[in-house]
């Protein structure tokens, strides 16, 4: 008896006769590969990068020096106008650590030593100054006038050729020139003290033994006031020759300039103390104007008072007509 075959095995055998269902799983095999060490090789990676953003120039030691040595010039300066004289020396003396050649700080160091009074060590100052820069004609003018302070007035009058009559200040020079030539004159025995003129009669009278002798002013009584800079003092000779001071006082600090008015009130330009001091008739001392940066030659027209500024290069001005 024939058995039926169900319809889920005839599915089946007629799947497993057209391939989708494999009668027999098909057999993998898996082969380990063997590896020989010497045959493997290995390649350096080497990385690869633009280096240009890490790259640092070399540096110039001589521009860099002169870098320094601006910056510390710069700072000295700058104490130099606020009178801090001890951080400017400090910071000059640095500049030429960095650049001995910098005239400029050896001008300002002697500028330094005048200020405390230290002549000798500003003379060397202004000497160097002038062997690194010949045209410095300011340097010339200063080592010139410590010379005649000095009494060496062939040394003054070397120094002062040097100097161009198209210099700025050529008419402080010329009024040291003449003095030192004047002084020459009697040291060698050129011109006598007191001289007859032939021509018109007129007595010509040297006055000796004054210290330093800078400007010189004369009172409407004929009085003569001569400002004595190494003694700080005020001379006053009167018309017999008599000589007595008018003032000595603290608050005379190296006296140059002397000036006038018409009512016989005299104006002094206190160099070493950077002010002009005004002497009453009756002899009151005030200060005039404060903070004149080395002030030179005083001169007086029309009620104007004019002061030369050595230290800024500079002419001031004042009205004297409000005041008396």
């Amino acid at each position: 008896m024939k058995k039926k075959i169900s319809k889920l095995l005839f599915l089946i055998l007629l799947a497993s006769t057209m391939g989708a269902i494999p009668v027999v799983a098909e057999k993998v095999e898996f082969v380990e590969q063997v590896v020989d060490p010497q045959e493997i090789q290995f390649v350096e990676q080497t990385a690869t990068y633009d280096d240009s953003e890490f790259y640092e120039p070399p540096v110039d030691e001589e521009e860099e020096a002169q870098k320094k040595a601006y910056e510390a010039y710069q700072k000295g300066v700058g104490f130099l106008k606020m009178k801090s004289y001890d951080s400017a020396m400090e910071m000059f003396k640095e500049s030429l650590v960095y650049n001995p050649k910098l005239s400029d700080s050896y001008y300002n160091i002697a500028v330094i030593c005048i200020a405390k009074k230290d002549y000798d060590e500003a003379y060397n100052n202004y000497v160097k100054a002038i062997a690194l820069n010949p045209r410095d004609y300011d340097s010339i003018l200063q080592a010139a006038k410590i010379s005649y302070n000095r009494g060496n007035y062939a040394l003054a009058l070397k120094y002062l050729k040097y100097i161009p009559d198209d210099y700025e200040r050529y008419f402080l020079a010329k009024q040291v020139m003449q003095d030192a030539q004047e002084q020459f004159n009697l040291q060698t025995g050129t011109i006598e003290r007191a001289k007859i003129s032939t021509a018109n009669e007129a007595k010509r009278v040297i006055i000796d033994k004054f210290n330093s002798p800078a400007g010189m002013v004369v009172d409407s009584k004929g009085n003569m006031y001569v400002a004595s800079y190494s003694d700080n003092a005020i001379i006053k000779v009167d018309k017999n020759k008599t000589k007595s001071n008018l003032l000595k006082d603290y608050l005379l600090e190296g006296p140059v300039g002397l000036a006038i008015d018409k009512y016989d009130n005299i104006y002094v330009a206190n160099f070493d103390a950077d002010n002009i001091l005004k002497i009453t008739k009756g002899g009151l001392v005030s200060i005039f104007m404060d903070r004149v940066a080395k002030p030179y030659f005083l001169y007086i027209k029309n009620d104007v008072l004019y002061v030369s500024e050595q230290g800024n290069d500079v002419v001031l001005t004042y009205d004297l007509s409000t005041i008396k």
